[in-house]
């Protein structure tokens, strides 16, 4: 099975677009995840800004996060498109496919989430997100 979220990103508003969006639709914040919870370096500023938040209503889920203000860059759209896949063969065939005459922003490799999970710039500009669980 194939999913696709609308991916959201926000410049350090994520937090009060989520609680938002969560009255609106009735929904249920599944989790929050801030950039001081990730293994890498991250600047103070950017420390208590959401990395990766999910938001679940109805058979619907939309995932928020704030750019980091380093990796701040104005062409950058609002909206990714994250595909969310149980089968790894699949996962890297369509990131292949996405890939071709497009730009590879993050190979696809195992993250300390524990999902396989990659970026890729079509040759159209759109970003797709591919995130495949890992079975146990």
């Amino acid at each position: 099975m194939t999913n696709l979220y609308p991916y959201l990103s926000f410049d350090g508003n994520a937090e009060e677009a989520l609680n938002l969006y969560k009255e609106i639709f009735n929904g249920k914040i599944e989790m929050i995840m801030r950039f001081q919870d990730a293994p890498f370096p991250t600047d103070e500023s950017d420390k208590n800004k959401i990395m990766h938040a999910r938001l679940v209503f109805d058979n619907n889920l939309i995932i928020v996060a704030d750019r980091m203000r380093k990796n701040d860059d104005t062409k950058i759209l609002n909206v990714q498109l994250m595909l969310h896949l149980k089968d790894e063969e699949k996962t890297e065939i369509i990131f292949s496919k996405l890939s071709t005459d497009g730009i590879v922003v993050m190979p696809l490799s195992i993250q300390f989430w524990g999902n396989k999970y990659g970026i890729v710039k079509d040759k159209f500009g759109i970003d797709w997100m591919l995130d495949c669980e890992m079975k146990n």
